[in-house]
């Protein structure tokens, strides 16, 4: 028989499981063999014994356990006649314990292994035996010291010199830094697998940095130095007849100077104070989406590769131009203006679309806050559309003192002029497959008839702790909402965390549902910005007794905001309202599936129900009926729509917002 001959015979069988074990370990012995008869200088030809490594006539345990002590593993020996279980005094010291200290036998192993792998260790084995095979596993042994060991075994199906079962021994070695580097690249790679690669913070409309956003690229820009911020508010104005030809108007004022003319109207971060994105109002939010994409558009074909552009407001756009003078952004902020005013848009039907800009220069470091300079933009081109001109440019950011006074006054401006509306989007109960809620969403109405977000004017109504006449308007006309409409119908309505803190307002809410007999339970007080609470005692007690009035607690944006866990066991939280951020593409995000289970698990344990915003798809709604949350909010249930009858009311003075007593009197007679 020649050696092609033998390639033959052992390519037409194939080898056991067992048989490849035999294998190995002879393999490794005549490596290690060979190794040490080369360090002593041995003749390989002549003081070496040729056996085959195959052959039966050696004790199988003895030479498994040779092998490891000669390769310095531990060995562990069960066998089956017998039920005696031994160990050798190298798997004495992986397990922590002085050879001979401790008496062997399965229940003192067993104790050694950690609780959660010994289930698992007893399935290997028990496997091993019943298929007469070999198996490896890796579990974790617990040292007297109480320090945690990993250590990997290779177990063995053994026979005796008749071929007959005799039992099964073990291999072992201490793997706890290997297991411990293998269990770092996991996590590394999970991590990698859920961080984003940036910051969230684009518009989804545009692409461009939302306000937050942009905010912060402007603070990073102050760092390196001066520079100009541009704001262009845009507004559809009419239909267009043949080709719309215009022109920027007027010079750039270096200093502007006296109060903005026109609505008090703040632009919004667009649509981050509704669920699922705001409609736009009468004319729609198509409409406004399709005009923000087109006007994006303009801005990035005009503006440098250096410069940062974003979304400020829904028709609001800036341009952060670094290291750049005045003169300059002005030319640039005219070829922007021009570029608008000069095009017809279609929009549904085509229309011509006005455009503005304010240009504040900063020279870094030097206090001004990203928020502050874009509020600066925004005072400037509307000041720019007063006096009807295209532009207004500001040589240096405003002081602080006459920023905040500004703000304050277009916030009160707006409630005095009653420039508010009301529209509903539905949300449907995934249990039920059925629309039960509304929630109420607050708009601001322009001199057009437009409706807007109104996010920053209550950002700025919050800041500058003037939210609280809002949120009175807001309940007062909710109220009435729910005394004209459906009896059968469920309300959630968003109420500032600053405002809880008024110690009139549970009385005022109670005065409201006596006034127009309305069934508390039928409204839902969502609690927004409680990082803002400023009396922690008074906001206890109103949510306390809001719950004893019948009226339920919801918390908005949970897990995107401030809100800490404790916040749930002090306070009666009813719903949980998960943040649009994990919503939006949960599908194709393994960290956003992982953190909306672990809220609507830890919810569930706390009698909390939980509802979804931002619900633009089937595939979405699906996965989180899977998960167990409650509520579903979003385009695929409903736009939001302007409430039905009277969305507008007479004015009321500020003078009597301001009195909550001066009120209730006047309701009561």
């Amino acid at each position: 028989m020649n050696l092609d001959d033998i390639l033959a015979l052992a390519s037409d069988r194939t080898c056991s499981e067992l048989e490849r074990a035999r294998a190995r370990r002879a393999t490794r012995r005549v490596q290690q063999e060979y190794r040490r008869a080369v360090s002593e200088g041995r003749d390989l030809t002549g003081d070496i014994e040729v056996r085959d490594p195959l052959t039966a006539d050696t004790d199988e345990v003895a030479r498994i356990t040779r092998e490891a002590q000669l390769a310095k593993l531990g060995t562990i020996t069960w066998i089956r006649a017998s039920a005696e279980l031994t160990w050798s005094d190298e798997m004495a010291l992986i397990l922590g314990h002085p050879p001979g200290t401790v008496r062997h036998s399965v229940a003192a192993l067993t104790r050694l292994i950690h609780p959660e792998d010994v289930d698992g260790v007893r399935r290997v084995v028990e496997s091993v035996w019943r298929d007469r095979t070999v198996r490896e596993t890796t579990c974790r042994v617990v040292r007297p010291d109480r320090v945690t060991r990993y250590v990997h075994c290779h177990l063995e199906y053994v026979v005796d010199g008749e071929n007959r079962p005799y039992g099964i021994v073990a291999t072992a070695r201490d793997v706890t830094e290997i297991e411990l580097a293998r269990q770092e690249q996991a996590r590394l790679a999970r991590r990698r697998e859920t961080v984003q690669a940036e910051p969230a913070g684009r518009d989804p409309v545009t692409g461009l940095f939302h306000r937050a956003r942009f905010a912060d690229e402007i603070d990073t820009a102050q760092r390196g130095g001066p520079g100009v911020l541009l704001v262009v508010a845009v507004e559809p104005v009419g239909p267009a007849v043949g080709p719309a030809v215009g022109s920027a108007v007027g010079p750039a004022v270096g200093s502007a100077v006296g109060p903005a003319v026109g609505p008090a109207v703040g632009p919004d971060n667009g649509g981050d104070d509704e669920p699922g994105g705001g409609d736009g109002g009468p004319g729609g939010g198509d409409e406004q989406e399709r005009l923000a994409v087109a006007v994006a558009q303009v801005v990035r074909r005009v503006t440098r590769r250096s410069d940062v552009c974003g979304r400020t407001g829904p028709n609001e756009f800036g341009v952060l131009m670094q290291r750049t003078t005045l003169s300059s952004a002005t030319a640039l902020a005219e070829r922007i203006i021009d570029g608008i005013r000069s095009q017809s848009f279609v929009l549904g039907r085509t229309r011509l679309v006005d455009a503005w800009g304010g240009l504040v220069r900063y020279q870094g470091r030097d206090g001004s806050r990203g928020v502050d300079l874009i509020v600066d933009a925004e005072t400037a081109w509307r000041r720019a559309r007063g006096t009807g001109v295209a532009r207004v440019a500001l040589d240096r950011p405003a002081a602080e003192d006459e920023r905040r006074e500004l703000c304050r006054s277009r916030v009160r401006a707006t409630v005095a002029e009653n420039r508010f509306t009301l529209y509903t989007q539905p949300i449907l109960d995934l249990r039920l497959n059925q629309i039960t809620r509304q929630e109420i969403l607050l708009r601001l109405v322009d001199d057009g008839g437009q409706a807007h977000s109104a996010s920053t004017l209550l950002g700025d109504a919050e800041r500058l702790d003037e939210i609280l006449p809002i949120d009175r308007w807001v309940i007062d006309r909710t109220i009435e909402l729910i005394a004209r409409g459906s009896r059968t119908s469920h309300y959630q309505v968003n109420l500032s965390g600053r405002s809880l803190g008024d110690p009139h307002l549970l009385e005022r809410v109670q005065e409201r549902l006596q006034r127009y007999d309305v069934d508390p339970g039928q409204l839902t007080f969502e609690i927004t910005e409680t990082a803002r609470i400023g009396n922690l005692t008074e906001a206890h007690n109103f949510a306390y007794g809001i719950r004893q009035l019948g009226c339920q607690l919801a918390l908005d944006d949970f897990g995107s905001g401030h809100v800490p866990f404790a916040f749930l066991t002090y306070f009666p939280v009813d719903l949980v309202k998960l943040g649009g951020e994990f919503i939006a593409g949960i599908e194709h995000s393994v960290a956003n599936r992982g953190i909306v289970r672990s809220i609507v698990e830890m919810c569930r344990g706390l009698g909390i129900r939980t509802a979804a915003e931002h619900v633009e798809d089937e595939a979405t709604r699906d996965l989180l009926r899977d998960y167990g949350v409650d509520f579903a909010q979003g385009y695929l249930i409903g736009k939001p729509k302007p409430v039905t009858g009277p969305a507008r009311t007479p004015p009321v003075s500020a003078e009597a917002e301001a009195d909550p007593e001066r009120e209730l009197r006047a309701a009561t007679g």
